[in-house]
């Protein structure tokens, strides 16, 4: 059975570590993974368990009073593409509705940019609600990035049993 909880910074920053390492074709950059698994700290953080061992993580933050943004989120490979990341999004959701947010943000590899990993992150995004906003390049980055939006009108204050 799935379980997901609210988590410590020191449990998030171990997690994010070991799936970091687990999923090298979305974490190739070390400098980057160091600044993720440190911001973890001071961010929502909820994971997935499964037998009391955590395999899913999302690391929320609240940039403006109405909106959340996933800070960073990932599963272990061989617990994907069984609806654990779908039941964080879910469990995160609630919780930002709660504290007053009406959307969810994410940032990820544009699909223009054609990378297989990222176009599956793409449209995972897509099939948990997200709808693309806009592409940007930020200062200093290489690929063209996607923002992503979900709203919550309507969204449940409990999660589907």
């Amino acid at each position: 059975m799935i379980q997901i909880d609210n988590v410590s910074g020191t449990i998030a920053e171990s997690l994010c570590r070991k799936i970091t390492s687990n999923l090298p074709e979305y974490f190739g950059i070390p400098e980057a993974n160091e600044h993720y698994a440190e911001g973890v700290h001071s961010r929502q953080n909820f994971a997935a368990s499964v037998d009391e061992e955590y395999i899913g993580l999302i690391s929320i933050d609240f940039p403006y009073p109405n909106n959340c943004n996933i800070y960073w989120m990932a599963v272990l490979r061989h617990f994907q593409r069984r609806g654990i990341g779908h039941r964080i999004i879910e469990a995160a959701c609630i919780f930002a509705k709660e504290k007053g947010a009406t959307t969810m943000t994410v940032e990820t590899l544009a699909p223009i940019e054609s990378d297989k990993n990222y176009l599956k992150t793409y449209n995972f995004y897509r099939s948990s609600g997200f709808s693309p906003l806009l592409n940007l390049k930020p200062q200093g980055y290489e690929w063209n990035m996607v923002y992503m939006v979900k709203t919550f009108f309507n969204y449940p204050l409990q999660p589907k049993i």
